[in-house]
């Protein structure tokens, strides 16, 4: 889609007679004043703001640019936040996705049959049934209380630790004979908070067992958990859980070679955002960049919802945050945005920013979020070794090997099997042999 010239920008900016290089200047030098920190702005990003590639900058940019051109609001400088395309499968719209409303039965099951068609080519099925007779015989009560719910929250506790450590692949089999007994729950009766309690529990361990399926390789074992845990959301009416499934199958569908199919599910999962919270809001931003950067011609989209991704971060108070987007930290942010412009930087399109929104991931990890590093260390290492200081590069593989060799990841090792051949390209810096040598094992045994 091309974009439309922002005219309005431009009439406040000739009017001033502000050179592009002057506003982005005096735009800064506003942040600053406004924030303790300058702005990044220069003449090629408020070119890019003229010429309508960027319709919505963050709110510290938008004050600023309002304040230097006395424009009484961002819509008088033409700024808006991009609409999200209505979803289409097979060619008819599915939408307006953005105009369900709670309590709009006819509505909402138009949501879901744009969700069960965008996935259909997964072959999965009826998700309750397949679920259903999937669930261990013989040991399900008839009725359930909150003591089963909270039987299967400690499930979920324990195997969202265990994957963190470990990987998807430690305790696959285990969980998905947890989801089994979980969801031979659904067949007992129930009634009232329990029973949205129940779907709620079990639709998030589908989830968790989907994504350590994912992590591990298993692509149709992960299709299955989330089909099951996007039925759960919606029988318990949860849209947190809802877009977090769906952020989860864009992931997938992305990591697999199907980033429009990633992109429509991404924007599934960003309807209605004002039932989100803005940290869960900036986590679906990074989930679309990913998707854009993979489609090869819309790096600035990508770059732009990275953009959205820290405005809305920016905005978050992590009192308002349900329990399970805790994850999604600063460090988190970071990396995720890093590794959503990866591929636009690859293709020479903001290299700095990418370098510099992994490296300050890495940064800010923990110690005991090593597994989380270790992702950002092999980005960055991708990174360096193809498109900038490739001494850096090698130095970021060795850090992420150490990290990623006892982890039973087929994501892990995918990018240690990327680095493997970015660095024949460096044979003769010091180290660079060794290391291949070394992640070539680690390949063997894996």
């Amino acid at each position: 889609m091309s974009s439309v010239p922002n005219r309005r920008l431009t009439t406040f900016r000739t009017a001033l007679r502000l050179t592009q290089a002057g506003l982005a200047e005096r735009a800064n030098a506003q942040v600053e004043a406004d924030t303790g920190a300058p702005g990044a702005m220069d003449a090629d990003y408020i070119s890019k703001l003229e010429r309508g590639v960027h319709t919505w900058p963050n709110r510290h940019y938008r004050r600023a640019l309002c304040v230097v051109l006395g424009a009484r609001s961002d819509a008088d400088l033409g700024f808006y936040p991009a609409r999200r395309k209505a979803a289409t499968v097979g060619g008819p719209v599915v939408g307006p996705f953005e105009d369900v409303r709670e309590g709009d039965d006819v509505k909402r099951q138009m949501f879901l049959r744009g969700v069960v068609a965008t996935v259909a080519s997964a072959a999965l099925g009826n998700p309750v049934a397949e679920a259903l007779s999937r669930a261990a015989a013989g040991d399900t009560p008839s009725r359930v209380g909150a003591t089963d719910v909270q039987q299967i929250d400690h499930a979920i506790s324990t195997f969202g630790d265990w994957q963190d450590l470990y990987g998807g692949g430690a305790c696959r089999a285990a969980i998905a004979e947890q989801v089994k007994w979980a969801t031979g729950l659904l067949k007992a009766d129930s009634t009232g908070r329990v029973k949205d309690d129940l779907y709620r529990s079990v639709g998030f361990l589908a989830d968790i067992a989907g994504w350590g399926a994912f992590d591990a390789g298993y692509h149709d074992d992960a299709r299955q958990h989330f089909n099951l845990a996007l039925y759960c959301a919606e029988q318990a009416n949860d849209w947190g859980l809802r877009a977090n499934v769906l952020s989860d199958m864009a992931r997938q569908a992305i990591y697999v070679g199907r980033p429009d199919d990633g992109l429509s599910l991404i924007e599934l999962a960003q309807v209605r955002q004002d039932r989100q919270t803005a940290t869960v809001r900036a986590m679906l931003s990074t989930v679309r960049a990913r998707a854009l950067a993979k489609m090869g011609n819309r790096g600035e989209e990508a770059y732009g919802a990275v953009l959205a991704a820290e405005d809305h971060f920016s905005n978050r108070n992590p009192n308002d945050d349900p329990p399970w987007i805790t994850y999604f930290s600063s460090a988190a942010l970071a990396g995720d945005t890093g590794h959503g412009l990866l591929d636009v930087a690859l293709t020479g399109g903001h290299v700095d920013d990418t370098r510099n929104r992994l490296r300050q991931s890495v940064a800010s990890y923990t110690p005991t979020q090593a597994r989380a590093r270790a992702f950002a260390l092999s980005k960055l290492a991708i990174l360096e070794l193809k498109v900038g200081d490739a001494s850096q590069g090698v130095a970021h593989a060795r850090d992420a090997l150490s990290a990623e060799a006892p982890l039973k990841s087929k994501r892990a090792r995918d990018d240690l099997a990327e680095i493997h051949t970015a660095l024949t390209r460096h044979v003769a810096l010091p180290g660079a042999s060794d290391l291949r040598l070394k992640i070539t094992q680690v390949l063997k045994v894996a």
